[in-house]
């Protein structure tokens, strides 16, 4: 599968390390060595997967996952809604359940998705 060329302009503007990973069916970008708010985590980067679903961008991006798995700093804990796992392309991820509140169908896209994620 391939991404949208915006997509693709932006990941590489922005210097991320990334490729495209399959998982049965699935397609999903995978950015290397994301980085995390490290007074937050228990680590300063993590890799990061996004799925792609069919229809992308009028279908919405939803959820995201990590691996190494993030805990807090604070409690050691697991953050709210990301203390379940899923396997994909042979790894096991560490699922965050966030949702954008609206998506815009053939508008929104990884340049406005990545800012729910970078906000956690």
């Amino acid at each position: 599968m391939a991404i949208l060329e915006r997509d693709e302009q932006f990941l590489n503007e922005k210097a991320y390390q990334w490729c495209i990973v399959t998982g049965g069916t699935e397609s999903a970008i995978l950015l290397r060595d994301f980085a995390v708010t490290p007074h937050l985590y228990d680590r300063d980067k993590t890799d990061l997967l996004i799925r792609i679903p069919t229809g992308y961008n009028n279908a919405p991006l939803d959820m995201y996952f990590v691996d190494p798995p993030l805990r807090l700093k604070t409690t050691g804990g697991y953050p709210d809604r990301a203390d379940h796992f899923e396997n994909f392309a042979g790894r096991r991820w560490q699922r965050f359940s966030r949702h954008m509140s609206e998506w815009r169908a053939g508008l929104d896209c990884l340049r406005t998705y990545l800012p729910l994620i970078q906000r956690e």
